[in-house]
């Protein structure tokens, strides 16, 4: 969707930075203008701070954009080019949260439909940042920094404050630009919902339980994390990744050729069972996770299941396991993935009931990924 300068009126939103910012709460405000390192106005009463928003925004956007990463300066060059409004189609709900939190980009609708828009007045300020050269290495960066750090939460679980330092600086500097980097991460967990951080460090955000994978680590204090390359963390920082290890392509075949499953079904289940894997759970619970979505005519059938899960099991990379899989631990950890006893467990029938992928929207209305809302 495309809307050109005569159809902008028609747009339902924002017809002003002022009209904007007068949308939000005085919270809003003050965060926004921390962003933008804005001093000195913490005692205005609302009416003023928008003033002096208004009046310095142009000046401060250049700081704003230099904490993106490559994802959202493209989505600003989008909205530039389309003479800043464009259609919220492909654009996350988490996403859609985040825009106005930025104090220059919002949303609204246009025939009905969901769009992203900036106020007119700030157009030609961004489009010069967006040619800033300086800035765009700063994005440049903060994409690395954003993926390696993704990607080390996303093979450890959890990792405490300062250790996560020490391991993402020996992929990319972060030190003399320490604070920028808190700032960036903090920009991102806002904006992806990916990450989080709590008292127990920095945490993927399936992650549930913080303390537990933290006490499993340290009870492996003669093991190290796992030494990824650089190029495994940047893939596995993407958004969405999911690592499929040796024995996925044997249970994918499984599932659409002898149980029927659709192929988007089979993958959601597949990646399923990965997540459950890196979370320690132990052979008899994915088996019970099976159990819900296939029927099984045979102790046969269960035994063949059995022969592609193990295996699958033993080469997925697991949080308790500071990002090891149990077959290269084997000979050091002897930790080994018990066979299921031979009983045909209680099953469900698919039909019985609906399944919910992990990036379905979530059946309790909030619009968000199943993943991301009641899923997590």
């Amino acid at each position: 969707m495309t809307i050109n300068s005569n159809d902008r009126d028609k747009a339902k939103g924002i017809a002003s930075l002022k009209e904007g910012l007068s949308r939000l709460r005085m919270a809003d405000l003050h965060d926004i203008r921390k962003r933008l390192q804005i001093k000195n106005v913490s005692s205005l009463k609302k009416a003023e701070l928008i003033q002096h928003l208004c009046e310095n925004f142009p000046s401060h956007v250049k700081f704003a954009v230099s904490q993106f990463d490559e994802r959202r300066l493209f989505l600003l060059k989008n909205l530039l080019a389309n003479e800043g409004v464009i259609s919220a189609k492909n654009i996350e709900i988490e996403e859609m949260e985040y825009f106005p939190k930025t104090g220059f980009i919002y949303t609204g609708s246009y025939q009905g439909k969901p769009i992203v828009m900036i106020p007119q007045e700030l157009l030609p300020s961004l489009g010069e940042v967006i040619q800033d050269q300086g800035v765009l290495a700063e994005v440049k960066r903060n994409t690395e920094w954003i993926k390696i750090t993704r990607g080390l939460l996303y093979y450890y679980g959890t990792v405490p404050h300062e250790k996560l330092i020490e391991l993402v600086e020996k992929y990319s500097p972060i030190h003399p630009d320490f604070q920028a980097y808190h700032s960036v991460i903090s920009e991102a967990m806002e904006y992806y919902h990916e990450m989080y951080v709590d008292e127990y460090g920095f945490s993927y955000w399936e992650v549930m339980n913080p303390m537990n994978i933290l006490e499993e680590q340290e009870s492996r204090g003669d093991l190290d994390y796992y030494p990824f390359s650089k190029k495994q963390l940047l893939e596995a920082g993407k958004t969405d990744y999911v690592e499929r290890p040796k024995g996925s392509s044997q249970l994918l075949s499984l599932l659409t050729q002898k149980y029927r499953l659709p192929k988007k079904e089979a993958i959601e289940l597949l990646d399923t069972c990965i997540i459950q894997t890196k979370m320690g759970d132990m052979p008899s619970r994915i088996f019970q996770l099976l159990q819900t979505q296939l029927i099984f005519d045979s102790l046969d059938d269960v035994q063949k299941l059995t022969d592609v899960v193990v295996p699958l099991m033993n080469h997925t990379r697991e949080w308790y396991l500071k990002g090891y899989a149990p077959t290269e631990l084997s000979r050091r950890d002897k930790k080994e993935l018990m066979p299921l006893p031979d009983k045909k467990g209680e099953v469900i029938s698919l039909q019985s009931r609906q399944k919910v992928g992990r990036n379905d929207p979530c059946p309790c209305g909030s619009g968000k990924k199943f993943k991301k809302c009641c899923g997590n």
